[in-house]
């Protein structure tokens, strides 16, 4: 629960310096300092995830924080969006799986701090979905971006 109470710890400044970012394309190299920050704050919260991965899990607590480890995880290192989304939604709407029995010793503490990571995730995810959204607008099939006059065949 240590590693895991560490882990947490990342998250803020991990949400903090990808907040940052919102909207940035990386083209600018004003934000080069930004993107570091948020490389750095990626690293930390990885670090922090393998390390409650590595622990061995003796009890259904421990093995709860690490399925949310283990999501995280899964996240960070897929280059899949659809993967992602499928990661944020089966979160979202199973919350439940990733939350101990209330019979277990702790468990309220447990169970709130599944739900601050999970918070978490959901929020470090949310912060594109602005800019996901403007851009799928923009690549609209009737979005004439074409300027001049059309070439006859």
């Amino acid at each position: 629960m240590a590693l895991f109470t560490a882990f947490l710890g990342t998250l803020p400044r991990l949400l903090e310096d990808e907040r940052d970012l919102c909207g940035y394309s990386g083209q600018d190299p004003a934000v080069d300092l930004w993107i570091r920050a948020a490389d750095a704050s990626l690293a930390a919260t990885k670090a922090a995830c393998a390390a409650v991965l590595a622990a061995t899990a003796v009890g259904e607590a421990n093995r709860s924080v690490q399925r949310v480890a283990q999501l995280f995880m899964d996240v960070i290192e897929s280059a899949d969006p659809e993967e992602v989304a499928d990661l944020r939604a089966n979160a979202r709407l199973r919350r439940w799986a990733y939350r101990v029995p209330g019979e277990i010793a702790g468990a309220h503490q447990v169970n709130l701090q599944v739900d601050m990571a999970l918070d978490g995730l959901e929020s470090w995810l949310a912060l594109e979905d602005p800019f996901d959204a403007r851009a799928q607008a923009w690549a609209e099939p009737g979005l004439d971006c074409d300027a001049g006059p059309a070439l006859s065949a």
